[in-house]
């Protein structure tokens, strides 16, 4: 998870987020007096399977990723 992380958010970002990950997993733990179970936090890591978007989302999406979109039949830009 480090690895994946230190990609996209650099080393230092990833430290902190394992570290808070860790610390979370922990606090629930002391507070409910219950064993840890690994299934309750790897369900948050996973996304989600299907997802869908519209045509708005997807051109907001794009522009807010620095990409210009140009309609193919009129040639103006949406």
């Amino acid at each position: 998870k480090y690895l994946e992380l230190k990609k996209r958010r650099g080393g230092k970002k990833a430290v902190i987020a394992i570290a808070r990950k860790l610390l979370t997993a922990i606090w629930h733990i002391l507070s409910k007096n219950e064993v840890y179970s690994a299934k309750l936090y790897r369900k948050a890591d996973k996304p989600p399977a299907a997802r869908e978007l519209t045509m708005t989302q997807a051109i907001t999406f794009l522009r807010s990723k620095g990409f210009l979109i140009l309609d193919e039949e009129s040639g103006e830009v949406l």
